[in-house]
């Protein structure tokens, strides 16, 4: 029995929508008593419910930061409250935008210039609304910033925190750590499943963590090309049926 983690936008998600034949793909895999597993950048919030469409009750979310198995919530690790003030801070002093993402949120603290509504088009999420007080009343899972031309200097004031660009509009940020491989290694040892068991199917560059963590790291054909390097395997684009067709090359369906 297999555990799969499987990364959602460019893999699972074709431009926000599920893939062709990725909810058959998934039946399938479960009947044979396979575990899937959701691994996203996405926040819960931003999960639309597309957990359920797909047919996958666990998800390790926030890049390896918040982890539900089977209903129940049993990893969560957030920005400190000070760092978060203090990025907010500095974003206001050199005109950055930032949104901030939480279990139940996905707002903008500013919004200069069109990168923010941008980044959501471009994966098929909602388009945050401005909310300056959310930090307040709410723990801060990962934040996003959108000028490429500072995140050379966030880098350096914010040593704690990792930039990882998700698009050509943003990059994702996180505490420093393994990003996915963190949280896919806790929930390996939480469950106590053998390491020759477990796959991780992907594009992007925050899943090059979580194939290297994996002893079947799989990429997709669309993949991010420092992504193919890492990979074990390298599948079809998510177009073309790549989750499934790596599926069938290791005997999963």
């Amino acid at each position: 029995m297999a555990l799969v983690f499987i990364d959602l936008d460019g893999t699972m998600l074709d431009h926000g929508k599920p893939a062709k034949n990725i909810v058959a793909t998934i039946k399938r895999l479960k009947a044979n008593g396979h575990i899937p597993i959701i691994a996203s950048g996405r926040v819960p919030h931003l999960l639309y419910g597309v957990d359920k469409v797909l047919g996958i009750d666990s998800y390790v979310c926030a890049n390896g930061s918040y982890i539900n198995y089977q209903g129940q919530v049993v990893y969560e690790k957030y920005i400190s409250e000070s760092t978060v003030q203090k990025m907010i801070d500095t974003c206001d002093k050199i005109e950055a935008d930032l949104v901030l993402e939480g279990v139940s949120g996905y707002v903008a603290y500013s919004k200069r210039s069109e990168y923010v509504d941008a980044f959501s088009d471009h994966f098929g999420i909602e388009r945050p609304i401005i909310d300056r007080t959310f930090h307040l009343n709410n723990h801060i899972l990962s934040l996003i910033v959108f000028d490429a031309r500072k995140v050379d200097q966030l880098r350096i004031d914010f040593p704690e925190l990792m930039f990882i660009q998700s698009s050509r509009f943003g990059f994702d940020v996180n505490l420093k750590g393994d990003l996915k491989a963190e949280g896919i290694r806790w929930l390996v040892n939480y469950l106590n499943y053998p390491p020759e068991d477990v796959f991780a199917i992907g594009d992007g560059m925050n899943d090059i963590s979580m194939l290297k963590a994996v002893n079947h790291g799989i990429a997709m054909g669309n993949s991010h090309p420092e992504l193919l390097s890492v990979a074990t395997y390298v599948t079809s684009d998510v177009g073309d049926e790549g989750v499934a067709n790596a599926l069938h090359h290791f005997n999963l369906i």
